[in-house]
């Protein structure tokens, strides 16, 4: 075997995942959901305890118990504080989509949420860009050079990506739908935005498609993460 022959071929462990092909039909098959329910479903399935607001919450809650898994697992003591960092931001972002339990309380608003907030919720996003448009940007752009540059990176380099140590930094490719399926969602607001037409494209809160897909994606890179780190430890990586 020549070396350059040894170098394409990785260990198990590496090749170790969540399929791709599956988490591809999850996302074509939860969209053409979504589309069903904007077009013919009850309005009601629509709101703020509608199913697309639900699907995010689930998502995020299912990501949170398995970085919290993860974190109680991992043999590494960096992978154990980027799992703690995820889960602390994870709870945060379940908390500002719930208004903090306000959407399944009721309570009413008053004190600072009553001054800073535009929408009459206790949560911090809707009061600027800043701590909501904002943050959505870095986190898609982190995603972007996650599940897409770093792997073209790393098939022009031959096996050489951006970041690949270490080895629970980068998402795989089974993560890239969610992030394709995110901007598809995304794309009425995207054209809206070039004001083309006269009328508008958005069916549905073009927003609340792209979170719907953004927050599974934690939940595929948080599964990507749990396979592989079993692997690692069956192969005593």
């Amino acid at each position: 075997m020549s070396a350059e022959e040894a170098v394409t071929i990785r260990p198990s462990h590496a090749r170790a995942d969540i399929s791709a092909l599956a988490v591809w039909i999850v996302c074509a098959v939860l969209y053409a959901v979504l589309i069903w329910m904007v077009i013919y479903a009850n309005p009601q399935l629509r709101g703020e305890l509608g199913a697309m607001e639900q699907g995010q919450n689930l998502f995020l809650a299912t990501a949170l118990v398995l970085m919290i898994a993860l974190a109680v697992r991992a043999d590494e003591k960096l992978f154990r504080y980027w799992m703690i960092l995820l889960a602390l931001g994870t709870i945060y972002l379940l908390g500002e989509e719930t208004s903090w339990g306000q959407h399944y309380f009721g309570w009413g608003v008053s004190g600072v949420f009553e001054d800073i907030n535009d929408q009459g919720e206790t949560n911090f996003h809707n009061a600027t860009s800043w701590l909501d448009q904002k943050p959505r940007a870095v986190l898609l752009f982190g995603m972007i050079l996650g599940t897409i540059v770093h792997p073209l990176v790393k098939w022009a380099r031959k096996g050489r990506g951006l970041f690949d140590h270490p080895w629970w930094l980068a998402p795989t490719l089974a993560s890239l739908p969610p992030v394709v399926f995110s901007q598809i969602g995304a794309l009425p607001e995207r054209i809206d935005e070039l004001r083309l037409f006269a009328f508008s494209l958005q069916l549905y809160r073009s927003s609340e498609m792209e979170e719907f897909f953004m927050y599974l994606f934690f939940v595929t890179y948080t599964l990507s993460l749990w396979k592989r780190m079993e692997a690692r430890r069956r192969a005593g990586a």
